[in-house]
């Protein structure tokens, strides 16, 4: 895999004072991916928002395909703001159907329309998040299903733009008008690099505890594009770049006596990548 086709995996712009990804087409490797098999593992999750919120399982278990786009920091934020918004309604007993497309963030209208950031050349889900609190984001569903105010726009087999921000749906299918259908982030907050690693995981569990996922960045190496299952600790310091994924909850790995705390969480590289469909664990620290 070239520089450049990492590149469009990972948009996490590092250089941004505010930083607290084209995909390939993955096909199953499995000579690679049981070099992660560990039978003498054993895992323990000790949070996951889609048990803790069932309602919401449906919404929150949806696998983004980011395609050739450098746009996880988009994708990510905009996933996120979803499994929120269906998680605030369920606390007050109201439904939030995974099959009505008003219920889904628009990732092109955040990868459009943020300012601050690069497009597909990469961005910061601190300004996304910004974006979403300031002007608020429309509905839109992936590129396949292509309904809701601004479905996404990239098809994830061919290489991708980043599309022109317009203040109006992009779908004329969609019966409401763009500016109604708005929906606001209340309050927005991050993790600074310079806090203890201790104390930023106690603040995320927190957070995730009580309002369900976040959204979180991390190194990506060479070894990740192959990731199968278990627990994912890099294995090289070859080509590392930033990369934006949701983050659900957390457990803890046995192998042999020793214990590994892990995130759980859920990448934007569509269904074909990790053994689990998207779903993967990450070391803490």
């Amino acid at each position: 895999m070239t520089s450049d086709t990492r590149k469009l995996f990972c948009g996490v712009n590092t250089k941004s004072p505010k930083t607290p990804t084209a995909i390939p087409n993955f096909k199953l490797n499995s000579k690679i991916r049981s070099k992660r098999s560990n039978p003498s593992c054993t895992y323990n999750i000790e949070f996951d928002s889609r048990k803790q919120w069932p309602q919401c399982a449906d919404i929150i278990n949806i696998i983004r395909n980011q395609g050739q786009c450098g746009d996880c920091w988009a994708v990510a934020s905009s996933s996120t703001f979803t499994d929120r918004y269906c998680i605030e309604r369920a606390k007050k007993g109201l439904k939030t159907p995974v099959s009505d497309p008003d219920n889904q963030s628009s990732d092109d209208e955040i990868l459009s329309c943020t300012p601050s950031t690069s497009g597909c050349n990469g961005g910061s889900p601190y300004y996304a998040w910004q974006y979403m609190q300031n002007s608020g984001v429309v509905s839109g569903s992936n590129f396949e299903q292509k309904t809701g105010c601004k479905p996404y726009s990239i098809n994830p087999a061919t290489s991708g733009h980043t599309p022109k921000c317009v203040s109006k749906c992009t779908n004329s299918k969609w019966p409401i008008q763009y500016n109604n259908d708005k929906k606001f982030v209340i309050s927005t907050g991050e993790i600074w690099p310079n806090m203890a690693v201790s104390e930023a995981v106690k603040t995320m569990k927190a957070e995730i505890k009580a309002n369900g996922p976040i959204t979180g960045i991390m190194d990506v190496y060479d070894d990740f594009y192959h990731y199968g299952e278990g627990v994912y600790k890099r294995t090289t310091n070859k080509n590392p770049l930033g990369h934006a994924i949701r983050i659900i909850g957390w457990g803890t790995q046995t192998c042999s006596g020793k214990v590994q705390p892990f995130w759980l969480a859920i990448n934007s590289w569509g269904k074909e990548w990790g053994k689990n469909g998207g779903v993967f664990m990450i070391a803490q620290g």
